[in-house]
């Protein structure tokens, strides 16, 4: 609290008061300033101690415009006035004087005359009480000050969460791309040389067993090669299906389906519009991917004995819908991936980023039993449709 803060504000215009007063309450130390217009008091109000008034400095005109500096005081803020009156018994004309000071609010009255030491201990009443109102508004303008650098603090480390969490979405995309783009060189290097190499062999083979055609190691030999071509073909295709590139995601996801479930058990029903375009390129990769995740997911983790895939396009957007009947997901698994897409695994983490990446949306919801993936996904992602491709199956089921 500054001096002015505990200084005492006296308006009392007429005869030697205001001396008096001041001369009194300045022996116990209090500070004390005379005024000559009741407009400095009401100034005073927002950085004084406390004010005293004679009743008869109090103009109906004074008492407004203290009433209205009253009125204008902050929520902390209740100025203590000591209105010195005239004693006496009551009359009519003093009962409405009262009523008219009742808007100055917090006025403490004195009847004259008064002990020094009652004044004194008036006064140092008030300033105690308005040295209480500083010290609330120091400790408001304290939280105050705290509110806003723990906005600031906050702001801040949004912004820094925005940025990483971008440079990581931008990682996370680019790692997308390395990876479809080293799947496509593999499944080139199995075809392109393992395979060759497996190929020229298995010739080599049969050409011996021209020579020798009831040698039991070679028929031996001959089935395991077979087997390895076969299993080659297969992992360069799952890797990346030369049928995505060629002639589009309708007949990548037939072909697909057909195998998995041969290799899985799992009854799969894909079902999609017979005259199915060629979407872009990127569109097409990640709607394969995503096919191959969630097929990926039922097998080892839903127990499900059949699948239904539903592709199609409407209104300017691609849908994928893949449903289940096996065991769900728990639903404080699935709320933590709404909210920061974690805690379901890394290959449906995988799916919403590439989801993202192409400004599609990714909904899913889960029962048990049964799950349903849905992937919406626009058409504009990616560079423009690619119509030249064979009309796509209607429907597979395997």
């Amino acid at each position: 609290m500054t001096s002015s803060e505990s200084q005492v504000l006296i308006f009392a215009p007429f005869g030697k008061d205001a001396a008096l007063i001041q001369s009194v309450i300045g022996k116990s130390g209090i500070s004390a300033a005379v005024v000559d217009d009741v407009g400095k008091v009401a100034e005073g109000l927002s950085g004084a101690g406390a004010g005293i008034i004679t009743e008869e400095a109090l103009s109906a005109q004074g008492i407004d415009r203290l009433a209205q500096s009253v009125a204008a005081q902050p929520p902390w803020s209740d100025f203590p006035i000591l209105v010195l009156t005239g004693g006496g018994s009551s009359t009519p004309t003093t009962e409405n004087a009262a009523r008219s000071r009742a808007p100055l609010g917090n006025i403490t009255l004195l009847e004259r005359p008064l002990r020094p030491a009652t004044l004194i201990s008036a006064v140092k009443t008030a300033l105690r009480a308005r040295q209480r109102q500083y010290q609330i508004r120091d400790h408001l303008r304290q939280q105050q000050a705290a509110e806003e650098a723990l906005r600031r603090a906050h702001d801040q480390l949004e912004s820094l969460v925005e940025e990483r969490t971008d440079a990581l979405r931008k990682l996370s995309s680019r790692l997308l791309h390395v990876q479809d783009e080293e799947r496509r060189r593999i499944a080139r290097e199995l075809h392109d040389s393992l395979g060759q190499y497996l190929t020229a062999t298995k010739i080599n083979l049969d050409l011996l067993a021209q020579s020798d055609p009831h040698s039991k190691r070679l028929d031996e030999a001959q089935q395991l090669l077979e087997r390895a071509i076969s299993d080659t073909r297969t992992l360069s295709h799952l890797l990346h299906p030369p049928l995505l590139d060629e002639a589009g995601l309708a007949s990548a996801a037939t072909w697909y389906v057909e195998g998995f479930g041969q290799r899985s058990g799992i009854k799969v029903s894909l079902e999609l519009p017979s005259n199915f375009e060629r979407l872009p390129s990127p569109v097409e990769t990640t709607l394969f991917r995503i096919l191959q995740e969630a097929l990926t997911n039922v097998h080892r983790h839903s127990r499900s004995s059949a699948v239904d895939v539903q592709l199609g396009i409407e209104d300017s957007t691609v849908e994928l819908r893949i449903r289940d009947y096996g065991k769900g997901i728990p639903e404080i698994t699935l709320e933590r991936f709404r909210r920061n897409g974690t805690n379901v695994g890394v290959g449906l983490a995988g799916i919403r980023e590439r989801i993202k990446e192409l400004g599609g949306e990714l909904e899913i919801q889960s029962k048990d039993p049964g799950t349903l993936l849905r992937v919406v996904i626009p058409l504009a992602a990616g560079e423009p449709l690619v119509q030249d491709r064979p009309p796509a199956r209607a429907r597979a089921s395997c």
